[in-house]
């Protein structure tokens, strides 16, 4: 089961690669570093969630436009907002996208594929939940075959999780690995509202509150309770084309600072900005970061948790040089 889960991720991986060579449908953007095509742009890529809070706010507030111009830089900033991290990897293999952020789990996985990313930094820690609307399922005990069970990709740090989960309780990592169902998270909602009680989703915020509050629906596994404790949910990393470019790089980490910083002393500013950005109300949103594992910080903790794991699981080929898992050193 390990092998053929392997083999299914390397085929998606080349799949995947395949469509956005022939398609171009990914994103339609120009990179900044090894163009020389006319406009130099720096291209960055979000996911879906309220874990790149810290991203919205640096964009709404310009931070990293005026970060990059006191470097003495004129460029474009490009926005991306991209469905999995398996899209964000084809994108800077294919020199189309600078910097992106993702889960330390897929990091991992692209790491063990050969990608010269990095982490930069942690962004978050984040509530994540799976979640039901069938009354019938109060633990992972009664979900059966018939059941799906959503989240972004294989590999993504909801499967790890849940993984992690099963081999403790079970013995078995891949207990549920013939059931997932990949979506992005507000596809994922949108299916688990259609009324359809064999889904369950393994999400985050805000599409984890939103569902929970809907009726009918509740959490049947706890992020942290699958890892055994707190962990970096997002970290933000790049490629060493664009590590090299010292004034870019950092640019961005001064931008990334000011963007925490704003957030912790404007929160009433903060909320605003966000509930245009999510369309939620700032009630909603004020909820949503009052829950104590909704950190945002530039720590990194959990990697060598989560490298051990898919060492032992089958997910990692073999464990990365301690040495390349970070552009440069800080506290963790």
């Amino acid at each position: 089961m390990k092998a053929e889960l392997k083999k299914r991720m390397r085929v998606n991986r080349w799949k995947g690669k395949l469509r956005f060579f022939l398609s171009g449908i990914l994103i339609l953007i120009t990179a900044l570093v090894g163009t020389g095509c006319g406009e130099e742009k720096l291209v960055v890529a979000e996911q879906f969630g309220l874990a790149y809070a810290p991203i919205e706010v640096m964009r709404a507030q310009g931070f990293l436009e005026q970060a990059l111009e006191d470097e003495g830089l004129h460029l474009t900033v490009e926005w991306a907002r991209m469905a999995n991290t398996a899209a964000i990897r084809e994108a800077m293999l294919a020199n189309q996208l600078d910097i992106g952020f993702m889960a330390i789990t897929p990091f991992l996985i692209g790491k063990d594929n050969g990608m010269d990313w990095r982490i930069m930094s942690g962004v978050s820690e984040s509530p994540l939940g799976l979640v039901t609307g069938d009354p019938e399922i109060q633990t992972t005990d009664d979900v059966d075959a018939s059941h799906r069970i959503i989240l972004p990709q294989p590999g993504s740090v909801q499967h790890i999780l849940l993984s992690m989960y099963t081999e403790r309780v079970y013995g078995d990592a891949n207990k549920f690995d013939d059931q997932l169902m990949t979506l992005s998270h507000p596809d994922g909602m949108t299916a688990m509202l259609s009324g359809d009680s064999s889904y369950l989703h393994f999400t985050s915020p805000p599409y984890l509150q939103q569902e929970l509050n809907s009726d009918g629906f509740h959490e049947i596994l706890d992020g942290e309770a699958c890892f055994g404790d707190a962990f970096t949910f997002i970290v933000a990393v790049c490629p060493e084309r664009v590590y090299r470019e010292k004034s870019v790089y950092k640019a961005f980490m001064s931008a990334l600072e000011a963007s925490m910083a704003f957030m912790q002393a404007h929160p009433d500013e903060t909320r605003a900005l966000l509930a245009s950005a999510y369309e939620y109300s700032e009630a909603e949103l004020d909820a949503y970061l009052s829950d104590p594992q909704m950190q945002f910080n530039k720590t990194v903790r959990g990697v060598e948790t989560f490298e051990a794991f898919m060492l032992r699981a089958g997910y990692l080929e073999q464990a990365p040089d301690p040495d390349t898992l970070y552009w440069e050193a800080y506290e963790q």
